[in-house]
């Protein structure tokens, strides 16, 4: 075959490739889209995936549904995902960690998260609290720095699970002040274990947090995750004010699987930040002491990028691993 001939093949097979994608963007959606979570369902994810579903199916006309496959810390959602077809009707709803922090913890994924998945939009900020049992000695961090060193070893810090955000950011802590403590893992109930003294403080969800440090059950010492002081709490300092290099976030958001049409993941990403300025929404998220953001697909990749780097380092210095 003429070399002529061959390239004016490509050419046409590419013109109809991208008009087959045009084709199917504009189409769509003709049927319910399935929105796969890897957090079990009256979670918080879970919760505020739900509330941005229900405004997405009211804007696309067609029934946006969750799909709860917790489990593997994320991974067996956006495997799910991942090896979905990329036509728009299947969608990742995700806490960042599942792109920056899980890479690196686990040796091997079925997935790669760089080049499997397109960011869509970012939803929401979500917190962690740093909280203590109301007779614990240190009552701000850098009581507590000095308190540990004193005593290397001696105290202990609970979380749900090695690799989670709330285990990353007290080694993230512990890396930068130079401290020496003990992770007690639970699987679930470690804030009652705090309220009891069986252990004396664990990086709490805000959303389970600010109620018992509102009721005066618990010390709050800091807040991570938002970027700043959360409004619900205006007194806690974000850790960033107190240990220098904390200064990483976390945040909520839906990915699509690679191929998705673009004109697909920016209606996507029109109407997920149309529900993010919604007053009504807005009202819902602040519930959960959460906080609503709005990214385009460029801002959300650049930021996965950036913190992926620092938990890398995080992870490698402290040896932490999944598997």
């Amino acid at each position: 075959m003429k070399p002529t001939i061959v390239v004016r093949n490509l050419v046409v097979a590419a013109s109809l490739a991208c008009a087959s994608a045009v084709a199917l963007a504009q189409a769509w959606p003709t049927r319910p889209v399935k929105v796969v979570i890897g957090v079990p369902a009256g979670l918080a994810a879970d919760v505020i995936a739900r509330l941005y579903c229900e405004k997405l199916s009211k804007a696309l006309g067609q029934p946006v549904v969750v799909d709860n496959k917790p489990g593997a810390t994320g991974n067996i959602a956006q495997d799910v995902v991942a090896k979905a077809p990329g036509d728009g009707y299947t969608l990742l709803y995700a806490v960042s960690n599942s792109f920056v922090s899980n890479p690196f913890a686990f040796k091997k994924l079925p997935f790669r998260v760089d080049t499997d998945f397109v960011p869509v939009a970012q939803t929401v900020r979500n917190g962690l609290y740093l909280v203590t049992s109301k007779d614990f000695p240190a009552k701000t961090v850098p009581d507590l720095a000095a308190l540990v060193r004193a005593h290397p070893g001696k105290y202990n810090y609970a979380s749900y699970g090695i690799g989670g955000f709330p285990h990353l950011v007290m080694e993230l802590v512990l890396n930068q002040e130079r401290m020496d403590m003990v992770h007690v893992p639970y699987k679930g109930g470690a804030l009652q274990e705090v309220v009891g003294g069986s252990v004396p403080m664990v990086w709490e969800p805000a959303a389970n947090a600010v109620p018992f440090i509102r009721e005066g059950r618990v010390q709050a010492l800091a807040v991570w995750g938002y970027g700043k002081r959360n409004p619900a709490t205006p007194t806690v300092p974000n850790i960033a004010e107190l240990v220098p290099g904390t200064d990483v976030g976390s945040f909520q958001g839906f990915w699509a699987p690679a191929g998705t049409p673009r004109d697909i993941v920016m209606r996507l990403n029109q109407e997920i930040t149309k529900a993010s300025r919604n007053p009504e929404l807005i009202e819902k998220i602040r519930i959960a002491y959460a906080e609503p953001v709005t990214s385009t697909p460029e801002d959300m990749a650049a930021e996965i990028k950036r913190e992926s780097v620092k938990w890398a380092q995080l992870i490698k210095a402290r040896n932490i691993r999944l598997d």
